[in-house]
């Protein structure tokens, strides 16, 4: 089994390129080589990995499951020595992915306590468009705080992962808007609002047509009469802002609406929330970084309200 440890780069650079010969050319080795050192492979394993074809390799069920073992050691090993890099560079860095909206109107005003915690950490902040876009590329963080698809699934061997708010939402707009466009005791007299949409799929996260669908429990003039859209945004901040500067009614997600409300800058039009199994979901990436597991755990304290 030590020569297939000692070959997971060749494994999953083939695996990865569905050819020996373009391995071969990443590697710096012969085609022949290449081929010859799977060949050994599947002989100490016992299993064939790939299925030779005329135009490259495809894995088999055997090579699948190395190729994702020798795929996240490199990705374990590549991030081991990125992080050894920095400790002799003298650099403390954590990256966080989130959206821009949870960036902007929770996580900002937050980050000067954990500065104060640890000081000296510089945490770089990326964001993605909306709530639940991914970061594509080469970038990978060390926390991430996504819109994902709920339930989510508990602690495995690569990452830790907690709900950290689950989707609540209300629809919301500014006290002046109420007061001259109110009351909106009825889903009738929302509807027939401007309604403020934030451009998305749909599929995720709730919109317009899926929280009336949610809120009727008998009513087809309601669900037959057709939405007044007033603006689309393509970010939640701006979405806010339109509410706040009495534009219109805006769904709005907590916690990311929670100081808005308590200012008195929005109110709730609705008693009860539209709620779902998706939400925010915080994810460690990298459990061998001492600083970014302790941002991991200051985060659920910050959400849970409590010191860390």
């Amino acid at each position: 089994m030590e020569y297939v440890l000692a070959h997971l780069r060749l494994l999953e650079a083939v695996g990865r390129l569905g050819s020996f010969s373009a391995a071969a050319a990443e590697l710096g080795v012969t085609q022949p080589n290449v081929s010859r050192q799977i060949g050994q492979i599947e002989r100490v394993i016992g299993h064939e990995l790939f299925t030779r074809g005329h135009r490259g390799v495809v894995l088999t069920e055997a090579g699948r499951l190395l190729f994702e073992a020798a795929t996240e050691s490199t990705r374990r090993i590549r991030d081991c020595l990125g992080e050894i890099a920095a400790v002799e560079a003298g650099r403390r860095q954590i990256a966080v992915v989130t959206d821009y909206g949870f960036g902007a109107t929770w996580l900002m005003e937050r980050l000067s306590d954990f500065e104060r915690l640890c000081p000296g950490v510089e945490v770089q902040i990326v964001t993605t468009r909306n709530l639940s876009e991914t970061v594509s590329g080469d970038f990978r963080p060390d926390v991430s705080i996504l819109f994902e698809a709920g339930p989510i699934r508990g602690d495995d061997s690569v990452f830790q992962r907690k709900m950290l708010f689950q989707e609540e939402v209300y629809p919301v707009c500014s006290r002046n808007y109420l007061e001259r466009h109110g009351p909106f005791d009825r889903l009738e007299e929302i509807r027939k609002a401007h309604l403020l949409h934030l451009k998305g799929d749909g599929t995720l996260w709730l919109n317009w047509e899926s929280w009336f669908r949610n809120e009727i429990v008998d009513g087809a003039q309601t669900r037959n009469s057709r939405l007044n859209v007033f603006h689309t945004f393509s970010h939640f901040p701006l979405l806010m802002q339109s509410a706040c500067q009495d534009e219109g009614i805006a769904l709005g997600w907590r916690p990311l609406i929670d100081k808005a409300l308590e200012s008195g800058q929005l109110v709730k039009l609705w008693s009860t929330p539209a709620k779902s199994e998706n939400g925010y979901v915080l994810t460690l990436h990298r459990r061998t970084s001492r600083e970014a597991s302790a941002f991991y755990q200051w985060i659920i304290a910050q959400a849970e309200g409590r010191p860390a």
